[in-house]
C-alpha cells in the first residue's frame, strides 16, 4: 500500500495539490482528511467523489503530518488501499445511547471482515467514550483493536465528521479494517509520572465525582492544584484548563494505569466532573507536571514496537490528546517528530478530545491526556 499526505489552504488548493500527486499513476482509493473549516467539507465531498475516492473526514482546529503541525487548514492522508480490505461507517447518535451506537458499528464490523479493525473518530464531547467502545467491543469482541480521538472544537465542542455521502455533528465515523490483509500495530500510552499517595473514589455519579477518601472531591483538587487555579476557574464556568498538565492515574489490576483529566468543578456541591467513567472504589493518583521524559516515553513505545512487532508499516496514524499541546506548547513538535522517524513513513493525525487505544492486552479503552498511534501495513 502507498500513503501520501498532502495539504492546502482551501479546497480549490487541494484539488490542485491532489492532481499533482496522482500525476505518477498514484490512484488512491481512500483519503483520511482533517480540516478546521466545517464550510470546506462540501467541496472537498465533491473533489474526492468526482475521483472515486472514499472520504473519512472530521474537523478540529489541530492537526499535524510528518511533515509537523500543519499551518494549513487542511491535511489529508491519501491510501491506495485495496477496495475490499476497508470500510467505512458512520452512525448519528439520533437519540440513541452511546452503547448502542457503538454496537452498531462493531456489528458492521464483525458482519464484514472475520478480524475487523476499527479506527474511530466520534464527535459530541458530551456522549461518553466509555459506553461507546463497550458496545463496540462487545459486538465485535472484547479483543477488537480500536484506535481513535474525539473530533470537534474544544473551545466550544462543535464540529463535524464526514463521509462521501453523509455527515454528522454528534455521531460515530469508523473506518473498519480488515486484519486478514492489514497488518496492525498499536499502543496508547501517556508518559505522565505519578506522585503522591492514592487516592479513593467514595462517592461518584457517572463521571461526576463527590467525595473523595471520603472528603468533598473539589476540596482534594483544589489542595493539591492550588486556590489560585481553582478558584479563578471556578469564579467563571467552572472549566478547567485544558492545558493544566496534571491528569489523574487510575490504577488497574494489570498495572497500567489509565489517564483521565479532571474537567469541571461544581462549587454548590464541590463535585468534579472527570473525563471518563469512574466508580466508588476506584483509586488514582495525582501526576507531576509534564517533562521531556514524558515525550520520550511516547516515541520510546513506538521504537520497542517496531522492533517488537512491525519492522516496517505503510503508514502511521496518530490521535494526541488536546492536553497535551497545551501542556508542552512548542515542545510539542519534538513528540511529533519522533513518532513520524520511527516508520520514517507517511503520517497523519490530530489532537483530539478523548483517545481510544490499548494500554496492555487487555480490551481497548477511552484515554485522556494519552497518544494512541497505530501503524498500518497492507499484506
Amino acid at each position: 500500500m502507498n500513503a501520501k499526505s498532502i495539504q492546502g489552504k482551501s479546497p480549490e488548493e487541494i484539488k490542485k495539490v491532489l492532481s499533482e500527486s496522482m500525476a505518477d499513476g498514484f490512484k488512491p482509493t481512500l483519503a483520511i482528511i482533517i480540516l478546521t473549516n466545517i464550510e470546506d467539507a462540501e467541496p472537498l465531498r465533491e473533489i474526492f467523489g468526482a475521483s472515486g475516492i472514499e472520504i473519512f473526514g472530521l474537523t478540529v482546529p489541530q492537526k499535524f503530518s510528518e511533515h509537523g503541525i500543519a499551518e494549513d487548514d487542511i491535511v489529508i492522508m491519501l491510501l491506495d488501499m485495496k477496495p475490499e480490505n476497508f470500510k467505512i461507517e458512520i452512525n448519528d447518535y439520533q437519540g440513541s445511547s452511546a452503547y448502542e451506537v457503538g454496537y452498531q458499528t462493531g456489528s458492521v464490523g464483525s458482519n464484514y471482515f472475520k478480524n475487523p479493525v476499527f479506527i474511530i473518530s466520534p464527535v459530541d464531547f458530551q456522549v461518553s467514550g466509555d459506553e461507546l467502545i463497550r458496545g463496540l467491543t462487545d459486538a465485535a469482541g472484547y479483543d477488537s483493536v480500536v484506535a481513535g480521538g474525539i473530533a470537534g472544537n474544544p473551545v466550544d465542542f462543535s464540529g463535524i465528521v464526514f463521509t462521501n455521502s453523509a455527515s454528522s455533528k454528534s455521531g460515530l465515523l469508523a473506518l473498519i479494517l480488515d486484519q486478514d490483509h492489514i497488518s496492525i500495530c498499536g499502543l496508547a500510552v501517556s508518559g505522565w509520572k505519578p506522585v503522591g499517595t492514592s487516592k479513593k473514589i467514595t462517592k461518584t455519579e457517572g463521571t461526576w465525582v463527590y467525595t473523595i477518601d471520603d472528603e468533598p472531591a473539589m476540596k482534594v483538587i483544589q489542595r493539591f492544584l492550588g486556590n489560585e487555579i481553582v478558584l479563578s476557574n471556578t469564579e467563571a464556568s467552572g472549566l478547567l484548563p485544558s492545558d493544566l498538565g496534571y491528569p489523574l492515574q487510575f490504577e488497574r489490576e494489570s498495572g497500567n494505569v489509565i489517564m483521565k483529566p479532571a474537567l469541571f468543578l461544581n462549587p454548590s456541591d464541590q463535585s468534579i466532573m472527570i473525563g471518563g467513567h469512574v466508580k466508588e472504589g476506584d483509586k488514582f493518583r495525582f501526576s507531576l507536571p509534564p517533562d521531556f521524559d514524558v515525550i520520550d516515553k511516547v516515541i520510546e513505545s513506538t521504537r520497542t514496537y517496531k522492533e517488537e512487532k512491525m519492522p516496517d508499516s505503510d503508514v502511521l496514524l496518530v490521535f494526541s490528546c488536546v492536553g497535551r499541546l497545551g501542556s508542552f506548547g512548542p515542545l510539542i513538535t519534538t513528540e511529533i517528530e519522533g513518532l513520524a522517524s520511527t516508520w520514517g513513513k507517511p503520517m497523519i493525525g490530530y489532537f483530539s478530545l478523548g483517545e481510544f487505544g490499548k494500554l496492555d492486552e487487555g480490551r481497548c479503552e477511552f484515554h485522556g491526556t494519552t497518544v494512541s498511534w497505530i501503524a498500518l501495513k497492507e499484506k
